[in-house]
């Protein structure tokens, strides 16, 4: 099953070990698209499951549509990881890929989605009818971690048709990584150039906007290399 770590790829992967037991391999792609703390929280997971866990480096740059940011940057992408999967899961005599896709997740733009459906990844969530509010509920019964919000990919931060660097890539991680180590949740640095937009749900405001955090934080992005950032609350 292809694994990022999040709340949705988690579940699956929580029912499946129970199920399958020996027979349940996750699959987990790392590179400098992906959020600072998801490789080590999906390395934890697949340990305390007892799951045969794959790690491999990706790096989505190599695809021309990803690095110059196009509007089909992760309908590539996904095929790209879907099919190197493939490759690994043959290797290892494995047959059916799952992911973590959801019913929820089709009120959303998700070109990458096309991908998954025409490459006959299987998606036990979707296919159960189960949305955010389900999952939630089935996954606090198995004693998963529902603080961790999904991560959306670094590329998801700029704007289409801006050449994606690792380096941009890596200083938009960091400057998310150091809110989220201070127990902000949903975090999201939307880039602008040189300049950088802040959001975060509507209840972290006001631990955001202390003097000491947010002081600290305009700090810490101007060292980073980014302009005064603005603030934006999301729902």
């Amino acid at each position: 099953m292809l694994f990022s770590g999040g709340l949705d790829s988690s579940l699956v992967l929580a029912a499946a070990a129970r199920a399958l037991g020996p027979g349940l391999i996750a699959i987990t792609f790392t590179g400098p698209h992906t959020v600072p703390g998801e490789l080590a929280a999906a390395w934890a997971l697949a340990r305390r499951w007892r799951v045969r866990h794959v790690v491999r480096r990706f790096d989505p740059l190599s695809i021309p549509e990803f690095r110059h940011n196009r509007r089909e940057r992760c309908y590539v992408c996904k095929r790209a990881i879907i099919q190197e999967a493939r490759r690994i899961m043959a290797a290892r005599g494995a047959m059916v890929l799952w992911d973590g896709t959801n019913r929820d997740d089709l009120n959303e733009e998700r070109p990458g989605f096309r991908a998954i459906r025409e490459l006959g990844v299987e998606s036990p969530l979707l296919a159960a009818g189960l949305g955010k509010a389900a999952i939630r509920v089935m996954s606090r019964d198995l004693g998963l971690d529902q603080a961790r919000p999904s991560q959306s990919c670094l590329a998801t931060r700029f704007s289409y048709d801006t050449e994606l660097t690792e380096e941009s890539m890596s200083r938009v991680g960091q400057g998310e990584a150091w809110l989220r180590q201070r127990g902000f949740g949903r975090v999201r640095l939307r880039v602008e150039g040189d300049r950088v937009r802040l959001e975060l749900s509507p209840e972290e405001w006001p631990a955001f906007l202390a003097p000491e955090v947010r002081g600290r934080f305009a700090a810490y992005l101007a060292a980073l290399g980014f302009e005064p950032l603005s603030l934006e609350g999301t729902g």
